[in-house]
């Protein structure tokens, strides 16, 4: 999935259609707190349901994949827009015949209309992509000032899943691994932004389209993976540490 898509599932992002819900405690970040709280072991199959399962993946990658492919080829923005949001289309209409939930493909039709509108009011082919800045930037920002205050939005998040905002605070193993789990989404986010920035001021879009594609559900991924270890390491220790606790009791 692209940034964006990934993102707006609940950072689900993933898209290049650009990542649902920002939530932190929804999407991909909840799903991953939840198995990584719960001791829940580590799996493919696991990291790929939290970011979306296969469909989720596809609707999210095709769209900028199928753009960049056709502009490579036509150099064209106004052409090259027309496979992503007809893809887009066909994917809700799909989700609604099947009578099955079509919440992500809505999102990943919003998302693609919304890098489709950049392009078309530009006339520039980089300007597809143009949505998945702001969406990178938003949540650089919002994960810097959480860490900059001391509330970690991964150990908000921690908190609301364990129904108490605050208890979290009072345990020293448990605010260091917010931290650090929530500089490991900051660091993905600002690192988007950091490689993808100069392909955009640069007018590389070519390029541009490639990098968001390889930062996108591949690196997501790997984030989501690191973070389902750190959570179920700290699962394992707290539980060692309980029965340690009763055993000398």
């Amino acid at each position: 999935m692209s940034d964006s898509e990934s993102e707006r599932d609940g950072a689900r992002e993933p898209a290049a259609g650009e990542a649902g819900s920002p939530l932190p405690i929804g999407g991909a970040l909840g799903r991953t707190v939840r198995a990584g709280l719960s001791g829940e072991d580590v799996s493919a199959r696991g990291v790929l349901a939290a970011i979306g399962g296969w469909r989720g993946v596809a609707e999210s990658l095709l769209p900028g994949l199928l753009f960049l492919v056709v502009y490579v080829f036509t150099q064209d923005p106004s052409v090259s827009v027309i496979a992503p949001a007809v893809l887009a289309v066909l994917a809700v209409v799909l989700r609604l015949a099947l009578r099955q939930p079509a919440a992500s493909a809505f999102s990943g039709a919003l998302g693609v209309a919304v890098c489709v509108a950049a392009t078309l009011l530009t006339g520039s082919g980089r300007d597809y992509f143009l949505p998945g800045f702001w969406i990178n930037g938003a949540w650089s920002a919002a994960l810097l000032i959480s860490l900059l205050a001391g509330w970690p939005l991964l150990g908000v998040a921690l908190g609301a899943l364990r129904g108490d905002l605050r208890a979290w605070r009072g345990d020293r193993v448990l605010r260091r691994v917010a931290t650090w789990t929530t500089l490991l989404w900051l660091g993905m986010f600002a690192a988007r932004l950091a490689v993808q920035l100069p392909l955009y001021l640069a007018d590389r879009t070519e390029a541009l389209g490639l990098a968001r594609l390889v930062m996108g559900v591949p690196l997501f991924a790997l984030v989501v993976l690191f973070t389902w270890l750190l959570l179920s390491r700290f699962a394992t220790s707290s539980d060692e540490s309980d029965s340690e606790l009763k055993r000398n009791a």
